[in-house]
């Protein structure tokens, strides 16, 4: 039951003490970092990042890959009021992403926060508000990770068009223990001449990432023969603390430029476009199948997709325990109004509309009861003997054969233009009799020894499965359909669990791979793009399905 009736936090500011973080075998880092807070109405209970899914993003602009930080920050939510909390250190998780590297870096973004008792005892997670997605905060937490057993730092360059009110930019460069040479930004820092003094600032591109340099205007007026810059710069060495002070005149015409040398991005992107002018893309949506329940209801789904330029609608068919449309192998679902058919509908007021339709299924999301429906049931068994809430066991073959020919027949009864595989992954891991049975027959060790490469390997040979065999299936009774399927953004997790994209990709069994991003951060889907585009043999396979809801 709930552990308490609830209370309300408003964050305030998250600020970082040093723009210079040593970085020695990654297990943790000296960041100093404080979260200001007000509690609006009380709970007894603390807020924190310290294990699981409750963790900062951390964004490495040089490589463009996203690590986890978890903190000990206590948020106290049982005392009214504004306060702060600070930690000292930042423990980095290698299994949300890759462990930090050297180099310029920022967060961007908070992922969960654990609740709490006083006693150490969690009661479970809650989101983060959007306040730690906000463009201004990211501004300000960013740091450079370097070896800071010893370093210096210096101006190195600067950059202006020497022109009155014109841009001038400089950047600091630190050389660490290792000969290796990083810009740092962030640090109080001005440029100065005779009777003019302007505060620089770290200068961000078009997505909102640091060039690498601190930037300001040169005065309205007269153009000053030289200019003075100073930093200041926080460094939390191994040995603590220190502070250190930076200074270097640049004489005018030093680093001249042009405004378009100077520009902090590209320019804009030409998009394909057909004879008219219109621009070629797929504009599509997913609809839950309870919004296609009467007559009345698709008719306004299509007129607003209509409405909206949507071309492509992707409607959930197995939402629930039943079809959203009719099959022989299961029934439909029994809310649905006197003599409607759902999706055969759908797809003739659709294709009217110049609309396609491409049915999306839940491919192994069950909850126990419709184990009914198959013989030997679909029960998954966790580690304890338990059984699994959801979820079916895909390494029983007639949930699998079950599976394929509900998908493969939908597309040869009704006139889809594609079918899309959604929780197209095993959802965890089953201990049940026959799969200890089946993994030691084909590894030749007990189930519970297996390490995760076994695990990857087996749990894709299953998924796979499904995936080839639906796949032919539909281009035998459907040769123009889209095959797509949607997986996890991080590659790592949906590996886990069977997915292997770029694989289906490569064989032909997938022509679209959607990573479902649903990420407040746009650098964070950044990063999970780039990790796909090095995966996949053809960019154009490659659409990320965001959470616009």
């Amino acid at each position: 039951g709930p552990a308490y009736e609830g209370g309300k936090v408003q964050f305030l500011d998250v600020s970082i003490a040093d723009q210079l973080v040593h970085l020695g075998d990654a297990s943790e880092l000296p960041l100093r970092l404080t979260i200001k807070y007000n509690v609006l109405e009380t709970a007894p209970v603390l807020l924190n990042s310290r294990f699981g899914t409750e963790y900062w993003r951390l964004y490495h602009f040089g490589n463009e890959e996203m690590s986890a930080l978890h903190t000990h920050e206590n948020i106290d939510v049982s005392q009214a009021g504004e306060a702060e909390t600070s930690v000292a250190q930042a423990i980095p998780v290698e299994r949300y992403g890759p462990l930090p590297v050297k180099g310029l870096v920022g967060i961007r973004g908070h992922y969960y926060f654990l609740i709490d008792r006083p006693n150490g005892d969690y009661v479970g997670a809650i989101r983060p508000p959007a306040f730690f997605d906000r463009p201004e905060l990211a501004r300000k937490l960013m740091f450079t990770l370097a070896n800071l057993d010893r370093f210096s730092l210096e101006l190195a360059e600067c950059q202006s068009t020497w022109e009155p009110g014109g841009p001038l930019r400089v950047k600091l460069i630190v050389t660490d223990a290792d000969g290796e040479s990083f810009p740092v930004v962030n640090m109080p820092a001005t440029v100065e001449a005779e009777g003019w003094e302007s505060q620089l600032s770290s200068e961000m591109d078009y997505l909102n990432r640091p060039t690498g340099r601190m930037a300001a205007r040169l005065p309205d007026g007269a153009v000053p023969d030289k200019v003075i810059v100073k930093a200041t710069v926080s460094a939390m060495t191994p040995h603590g603390p220190v502070i250190r002070e930076v200074t270097r005149t640049f004489a005018k015409g030093a680093g001249k430029a042009s405004a378009e040398d100077m520009a902090t991005g590209p320019g804009p992107v030409a998009l394909p476009r057909n004879e008219d002018g219109v621009i070629r893309e797929t504009r599509v949506a997913w609809l839950w199948g309870s919004s296609l329940l009467t007559r009345e209801a698709v008719e306004g789904v299509v007129a607003r997709a209509k409405r909206a330029g949507l071309n492509v609608l992707i409607p959930c068919l197995t939402g629930g325990g039943r079809l959203c449309a009719k099959s022989e192998l299961w029934p439909m679902r029994d809310d649905v109004e006197q003599g409607l058919d759902p999706l055969r509908y759908l797809i003739e007021l659709a294709h009217a509309a110049g609309i396609e339709v491409q049915p999306w299924f839940s491919v192994t999301y069950r909850r126990q009861p419709f184990g009914d429906y198959l013989p030997g049931g679909i029960d998954m068994i966790d580690e304890n003997g338990e059984v699994r809430g959801v979820g079916a066991d895909v390494h029983r073959p007639e949930y699998r054969d079950f599976i394929v020919a509900l998908m493969v027949g939908i597309a040869r009864d009704y006139e889809v233009d594609g079918i899309h595989l959604d929780y197209i992954r095993t959802m965890n891991r089953c201990y049940c009799e026959k799969c200890r049975d089946e993994f030691q027959e084909k590894f030749g060790k007990p189930l519970t020894e297996a390490g995760d490469e076994e695990w990857i390997r087996w749990q894709r040979e299953a998924i796979g499965d499904i995936v080839r065999r639906t796949a032919e299936g539909v281009r035998q009774v459907r040769p123009n359909a889209i095959m797509s399927a949607a997986a996890f953004s991080n590659m790592a997790s949906g590996a886990a669990q069977g997915q292997h994209p770029a694989e289906w990709a490569r064989r032909g069994w997938i022509d679209v791979v959607i990573p479902m991003d649903y990420s407040m951060q746009t650098l964070a889907v950044h990063s999970h793009e780039k990790t796909f585009l090095e995966a996949l043999d053809d960019d154009e396979q490659l659409v990320t399905g965001l959470s616009l809801y």
